[in-house]
């Protein structure tokens, strides 16, 4: 039992919103499939978000001259931070995938706390989501 949990726990790490429907193939409880999908985006969010200086630091040391593309794609990011609202802008996050969320939020709104706060609550809601949606599955 505690490799189902461990399994739905890692996936959740990357893609929250599709973590329970291993959870609920492999037979685990509503709550239990819960707690392990929050549990795990939740420590993915964290450990994304604090490794993205060193990770960017080893990116950053091999690359010689920014390109055009990037610096077109960094203004595109810099014109939607200012246009929308944080609180709009943070809960469609998810919708990729938990690093990609925690390097736009560190990189973008580390200097904001309250989003800190707002991207573990979109995360856990996530989770929820995910599970009210593909609960089904444990009655197939």
């Amino acid at each position: 039992m505690y490799w189902k949990i461990l399994t739905v726990v890692l996936a959740s790490i990357i893609k929250t919103f599709f973590a329970p429907t291993i959870g609920f193939a492999a037979g685990l409880s509503f709550g239990t499939t819960f707690v392990a999908t929050a549990l795990g985006a939740i420590a993915g969010f964290f450990i994304f978000y604090y490794s993205f200086d060193w990770i960017m630091n080893g990116l950053n040391h091999k690359r010689v001259h920014p390109s055009a593309k990037n610096l077109k794609k960094a203004k595109k990011i810099v014109t939607m931070k200012r246009k929308y609202p944080v609180w709009l802008f943070v809960p469609i996050l998810p919708i990729t995938s938990v690093p990609i969320m925690a390097m736009i939020v560190r990189k973008f709104f580390h200097h904001n706390k309250p989003v800190f706060a707002l991207s573990l609550l979109t995360v856990t809601l996530f989770a929820l989501v995910g599970c009210l949606v593909f609960s089904p599955i444990q009655y197939l």
